[in-house]
């Protein structure tokens, strides 16, 4: 069977133009008639399976002055969510009844809902997708920080996240499977100089546990952060009289192993700090390292109330391990299953650890500004009892999700989980969320069964105050699409949406209790990543698609944002490959602002499946995109984590991934020399 007739009946499948605009136009008949009695309004969700950026947004200064716009700016809706039970008060470090009885009630929870099977233990959970934002009015870019380190693309200025790819102008450091590669920056000379196998340590590894590969690294003056999780079998799942039988793994730990790389030719095992679950995020902050993983029982017949570190997160320093005190768990309320959000601070300076805090619950985004991290955790537990107000503005008699958040202080590393709060719906990822001023911002789609019987999703924005309780929202900023990216700056939010057609809204955050939309550009596409280019200019990378909404391939846009009430697309071009990483993830873009270079790691896929990979390189002059190149790039093996990284020192162009490293001028892209990483 070949591609031709593949093609055929997908044409034959899919609905004539003139059958989708009846559809369309019947269903928005059914959404006007269901919230004709009453103004419309809008309220927010995010919807958390997506696998889209949410980001922050472009510089446009902090005294915005509002003024009338064509766009017709929805009205406020401040939903009366069902109450929160206040949070059980655990005074004592040891008293750990609460907890054991809050993992009782979450495991019964799971059960009931299908979460839990006693043969299968719990369905796995995805770790959140990192994502962008921007919490000051600065546009955080790729380049060093005051100590000369190389900054990833990160979410917050001055706050680094972990990554693959690490350097300090002199040295690189890239994660290769369950190995640390150190690559001299030397332009024509640039060759590997030591290489750290991490296994080699089994200090604080965990008895019968396998090693994965080093997941991000984490770098601070001359002191390296290796990540790495471990894995146990549960053989309780081993079927006595099988000779053959599928055994689950479970994430057991999370290692930050420290090395000193003073001496990048012998670099020095220091320490071990680990902590339960897989790894999900990390930041790093004025030389404290901020870890979070994903912890979930693995098997609810080994909970013993009289064994805390049966039902409880356990920490590391080296082999010695302890449960988490009582005190350090905050207890979500009406959790569906057993599964903690565990965060740790080390102290990069002493090597050791300042501070742990659980949350039961767990999370699906993670968001950290300057003074506090955020949890984002959604629940199927969908808000039944939809207000009377809120299912005549948007037509929703069910939310299927509600988004549950903690705010976590981080002050000098020392953590304590301060409020918690709720709004309808899922987050998508940590761009979702923004700190500005003292109001948490959260871009989010709600989705639900509509008033007509059918089915809806509608993008919003809340806007919470310190204790995350709302205090503004804007809610359906569109009908029946769903959020696609965000990106914040100070008072202004940038939100993309997408069902056909891709609408940009600007939003007025400088009064948080009324938000006011004040423009929405419409173009063909979506952008799943926005970058702050310049005061002006807002980079948008993502699908270009056609009038009927059939995805056509990927695209660059810039747009003018000069003037907020009226966001214009300056220029697009489209891109020639199938995919990239960089749709995902914003620490694989590379962006160089003063030579106007764009780059990241693209692929085709040919008719067998096979995959090309190249680093592709843009130029925008201030008018226009131009192509530059398609530089060839070691490719991974498939055992090894992650895709490829550039980094520019100097005059020159590093392209990095797992397998070697590739070097170019800067300035021509002419390649000046190229090593495959050796044992």
């Amino acid at each position: 069977m070949n591609d031709d007739i593949f093609r055929e009946i997908k044409d034959q499948l899919r609905p004539s133009p003139e059958v989708r605009a009846a559809l369309s136009a019947q269903l928005d008949a059914e959404q006007a008639e269901a919230v004709a009695p009453r103004p419309r309004r809008r309220w927010a969700w995010v919807a958390g399976a997506a696998a889209v950026a949410m980001v922050a947004g472009v510089a446009v200064g902090a005294g915005l002055t509002r003024r009338e716009s064509d766009h017709s700016d929805p009205p406020s809706l401040l939903p009366s969510a069902a109450p929160i039970p206040s949070k059980v008060q655990i005074r004592d470090a040891s008293d750990y009844a609460p907890v054991f009885a809050a993992i009782e009630r979450s495991l019964t929870a799971a059960r009931d809902s299908g979460q839990w099977t006693d043969v299968g233990g719990p369905l796995p959970v995805a770790a959140p997708a990192d994502g962008a934002a921007s919490e000051s009015g600065s546009s955080p870019q790729g380049g060093y920080s005051a100590e000369g380190t190389w900054r990833t693309n990160a979410q917050v200025a001055g706050i680094d996240e972990g990554d693959i790819v690490k350097s300090d102008g002199r040295t690189i450091f890239t994660a290769s499977g369950g190995d640390v590669v150190l690559v001299s920056a030397d332009g024509a000379d640039t060759t590997q100089v030591a290489r750290i196998d991490t296994t080699a340590s089994e200090t604080g590894a965990t008895e019968g546990a396998v090693q994965g590969p080093v997941v991000d690294l984490m770098l601070h003056g001359t002191t390296l952060i290796a990540l790495v999780t471990e894995y146990t079998p549960r053989l309780s799942e081993l079927p006595p009289s099988e000779p053959f039988a599928y055994v689950p793994y479970d994430a057991t730990q999370t290692r930050a192993l420290q090395y000193d790389v003073s001496d990048p030719t012998r670099p020095r095992f220091v320490s071990s700090l680990g902590q339960s679950g897989a790894y999900v995020t990390s930041r790093l902050s004025d030389g404290i390292v901020y870890l979070v993983t994903d912890y979930t029982l693995a098997d609810p017949n080994a909970v013993d109330a009289e064994d805390p570190a049966t039902f409880v997160p356990q920490v590391w320093s080296g082999d010695d391990a302890a449960p988490v005190k009582a005190t350090d768990c905050w207890l979500m309320p009406g959790p569906t299953g057993p599964r903690y959000s565990v965060l740790s601070s080390i102290d990069l300076a002493s090597g050791g650890r300042i501070d742990t805090q659980s949350v039961l619950g767990g999370s699906d985004a993670v968001y950290m500004g300057t003074d506090a991290l955020y949890l984002a955790g959604a629940t199927y537990e969908g808000f039944d009892a939809v207000p009377a107000d809120l299912d005549q503005a948007i037509g929703l008699q069910r939310v299927d999700q509600t988004t549950h958040l903690v705010r976590v202080a981080t002050d000098k590393g020392s953590l304590e989980a301060t409020a918690e709060g709720s709004v309808p719906g899922a987050v998508l990822n940590q761009f979702a969320l923004d700190s500005y001023e003292g109001h948490l911002r959260i871009a989010v789609t709600m989705n639900g069964s509509t008033a007509g019987g059918g089915w809806g999703s509608y993008p919003g924005l809340f806007v919470l105050d310190s204790s995350l309780k709302i205090v503004g929202s804007l809610s359906r900023l569109a009908v029946d699409e769903s959020i696609q990216s965000v990106r914040f700056d100070g008072p202004v939010g940038y939100v993309v949406s997408f069902r056909q057609v891709d609408p940009l809204f600007a939003i007025d955050l400088s009064d948080p209790q009324h938000p006011m939309v004040m423009s929405a550009l419409k173009i063909p596409g979506f952008s799943t990543y926005l970058h702050p280019w310049s005061e002006t200019r807002l980079l948008g990378l993502g699908m270009d698609a056609g009038e009927d909404g059939i995805v056509r391939g990927m695209k660059l846009t810039m747009f003018d944002t000069s003037d907020p009430y009226d966001v214009t697309e300056a220029t697009t071009i489209r891109v020639p490959f199938d995919d990239a990483e960089a749709l995902r993830n914003h620490k694989a873009v590379f962006v160089d602002v003063a030579r106007g270079l764009i780059g990241f790691d693209a692929t085709t896929m040919d008719a067998k499946g096979r995959q090309t990979h190249r680093y592709v390189m843009y130029r925008y002059d201030g008018k226009e995109f131009a192509l530059l190149d398609k530089l060839d790039v070691h490719q991974p093996p498939v055992d090894r984590q992650g895709g490829a990284r550039g980094l520019s020192i100097g005059e020159f162009l590093y392209v990095v991934t797992g397998a070697g490293i590739d070097v170019y001028s800067a300035d021509s892209l002419d390649e000046v020399t190229g090593r495959e990483f050796g044992r």
